[in-house]
């Protein structure tokens, strides 16, 4: 989870240094107006496609942490299941045997 956290302030980071960049270029451009809007349009389409791409990557990214992550706690789940499983049968088989003992002590006393 601190890894996503991480990675979506690279993101912000790198979009702000971006826009941050182009309006100094900007201030600083010394074309006409048009070209200079379609620079602007061109340059936001470019950041625009590069922000998506760079989104879908952490997408993939992050869906295959939680599948690694969910296949990890399936694991542990059935790990688990077989241990609480085994400790049931264990202790059904002393109280069966415990059961057994006591039936038979109570026969054995039984007046006939």
């Amino acid at each position: 989870m601190e890894n996503s956290k991480n990675t979506g302030k690279i993101i912000v980071s790198l979009v702000l240094g971006a826009l941050a960049g182009a309006a100094l270029g900007l201030l600083f451009a010394p074309e006409k107006g048009s070209k200079t809007r379609q620079k602007i349009a061109d340059d936001a389409e470019k950041m625009a496609n590069d922000f998506k791409k760079k989104v879908k990557r952490q997408a993939k990214g992050l869906k295959k942490s939680m599948k690694e992550e969910a296949m990890a706690l399936k694991n542990k789940a059935a790990k688990l299941e077989n241990y609480v499983e085994n400790k049931v049968e264990k202790e059904m088989a002393t109280l069966k045997n415990k059961a057994e003992t006591l039936l038979h002590m109570n026969s054995d006393h039984t007046v006939k």
